[in-house]
């Protein structure tokens, strides 16, 4: 059985934990405190998540995707051809898209933290300009707002299909999916204004 180092609401465990729900693979998920991550790092070696261990086989999340394809060929996550560019599409993903909605999500998220030390934790490290988490709370339409022309790419783009690539999901399905995940966490459900975005995460979520 596959084990995975997980946080619920980080966006790229949410990628690989759907990833593996797709392909129907069986794992346990080991939770990973924000604040404390002494058990991961003991057990890993590594001090961030998602990690997979497949028996004594370590696989960092950066090898994620292509590992669980190796495992479990079908469904894939590049279906057909669409390699080269569903890889494009999840680093403009992390590389650009998360690091935009991070912080807003960051600032709401901090709320649903149970524990004040991992709350605080989480504070000390997101919590700063530009956007702190007052700002963004006490102005959510304006904070959203630099979203709004990737969240209005997604709402067009699924205008004459049901996933954003093709027509079966692919990594970039789901890394998308890991982000509005977090959103969700979050208390922050997708715009009414993107409809169509709505129903396929719904979609994808039932997978």
């Amino acid at each position: 059985m596959l084990v995975m180092y997980d946080m619920d609401y980080s966006p790229t465990c949410a990628k690989v934990r759907k990833l593996m729900d797709y392909k129907g693979l069986t794992y346990r998920k080991v939770p990973v405190p924000y604040h404390d991550k002494r058990r991961l790092i003991r057990e890993t070696g590594q001090d961030y998540v998602p990690f997979l261990k497949d028996g004594r086989r370590g696989v960092p999340w950066t090898e994620a995707v292509d590992y669980l394809d190796r495992v479990a060929p079908h469904p894939p996550a590049y279906p057909g051809d669409s390699r080269a560019v569903v890889r494009i599409l999840e680093s403009w993903e992390y590389d650009w898209f998360e690091d935009r909605l991070w912080p807003f999500v960051a600032a709401f998220l901090e709320g649903t933290l149970r524990d004040p030390v991992e709350r605080w934790n989480f504070g000390e490290l997101w919590d700063r300009p530009p956007g702190t988490f007052d700002a963004i709370r006490s102005h959510p339409r304006r904070a959203f707002e630099p979203l709004g022309p990737s969240f209005a790419l997604f709402e067009d783009g699924l205008r004459d299909r049901e996933f954003l690539v093709l027509d079966a999901p692919t990594a970039f399905d789901f890394a998308i999916y890991g982000n509005l995940h977090a959103l969700r966490v979050a208390g922050r459900p997708v715009p009414k204004a993107y409809p169509r975005l709505a129903a396929w995460f719904r979609r994808v979520d039932r997978l």
